[in-house]
């Protein structure tokens, strides 16, 4: 699996208009062939059989994961939701609270990049596809200092179990879009 953990991330992606700025990162990319629509389209049904490392790592967190549930249903579960859509790239994000996800009463995509409440952290989460990479990427945002110190030392525990799921939906989604050679 390729990674490059040194690459910055590109500008006027759609992650941007939601999270321009963060705390924490991960970003991680193979090579695929296939066309963007193509692999997104396979991303949106991407069942958890496909990536059992994924599924066994979330196992810890996530107890109700099917073997053949959608990995992005899951994620919806969760509280996470589809931020925007394009043909190249998929952004997912949520708000996490001490009380559980942030549900507003209005669409998520219209309140996230303006919710600043105290104790939060909003998280992004995309995929991307263009010129012949598929990539991932996942940024955090605390709303005060307390929290990001907080959310720090979670970080540094599940920074690499965190990179290890996103290597395996990549690797699970280049199986699925690429014709073996």
């Amino acid at each position: 699996m390729d990674e490059n953990p040194k690459a910055e991330p590109p500008t006027g992606l759609l992650i941007d208009r939601y999270m321009p700025e963060w705390h924490f990162r991960e970003h991680h990319w193979v090579k695929v062939s296939a066309a963007p629509g193509e692999v997104l389209g396979a991303a949106r049904e991407l069942t958890w059989r496909e990536a059992p490392v994924a599924r066994a790592l979330l196992a810890f967190t996530k107890n109700r994961l099917r073997p053949d549930g959608r990995v992005l249903d899951d994620f919806a579960m969760g509280g996470d939701t589809v931020l925007e859509l394009s043909e190249g790239e998929l952004v997912y994000g949520g708000i996490g609270s001490p009380a559980g996800p942030v549900r507003p009463d209005r669409p998520m995509a219209e309140v996230f990049g303006a919710y600043a409440e105290p104790g939060c952290t909003k998280v992004v989460f995309t995929l991307r596809c263009a010129g012949g990479i598929l990539s991932t990427e996942t940024r955090i945002l605390a709303t005060d200092e307390p929290t990001r110190r907080s959310f720090g030392r979670y970080w540094a525990a599940i920074r690499i179990p965190s990179g290890m799921i996103r290597i395996a939906l990549l690797a699970a989604l280049k199986r699925r879009v690429d014709i073996p050679s």
